[in-house]
């Protein structure tokens, strides 16, 4: 399972990353345990281990890193818990398309986003350890997404059926 979670909760009025922003009514659980829970539950439903990678960006990954580490990895082990950030590309003014300067003498990155998933996965070394253990397929979903189902297993299958690359 692969969730990209580089983004803060800013447009939520919440300085953290977004995924640590809380959406239980009652609970007050995050994102992150939300997604956590569900990969539990599909563990086990079908009696397998699901790995989880999880793209932060510069901003958010070392309060995601500590979030997981200071909630005992929100019930998952820690072996299997993955996180890895994306990369960066050169940040560009949309009125002019020039490349912007964060000094005098560098320029101004940026996170590469949802484009830089499959790279980023790749750079970290996220490939290797799937195939490692044996992992053919990858589900891939945003953090924000809550309604989308982690690994649902007829999306899966028909991707499978079709022999889809994606």
């Amino acid at each position: 399972a692969v969730i990209v979670a580089g983004g803060q909760g800013t447009r939520l009025g919440f300085d953290q990353p977004k995924g640590m922003f809380p959406i239980g009514p009652i609970s007050n659980r995050t994102l992150f345990q939300f997604f956590a829970d569900k990969v539990i539950a599909t563990q086990a439903l079908y009696g397998v281990k699901i790995p989880l990678f999880i793209m932060t960006s510069e901003a958010t990954d070392a309060d995601t890193r500590d979030y997981f580490e200071s909630n005992d990895f929100l019930g998952l082990s820690s072996d299997d818990v993955v996180i890895f950030r994306q990369g960066t590309m050169p940040a560009v003014d949309v009125s002019s398309g020039r490349l912007l300067l964060a000094t005098k003498d560098s320029l101004a990155l940026s996170p590469d986003g949802h484009g830089g998933t499959v790279a980023a996965l790749d750079k970290n070394g996220c490939f290797q350890m799937a195939k490692e253990r044996g992992i053919k397929h990858l589900s891939y979903i945003q953090v924000d997404n809550p309604l989308a189902h982690l690994c649902e297993p007829t999306l899966l299958g028909h991707h499978l059926l079709s022999e889809s690359e994606m």
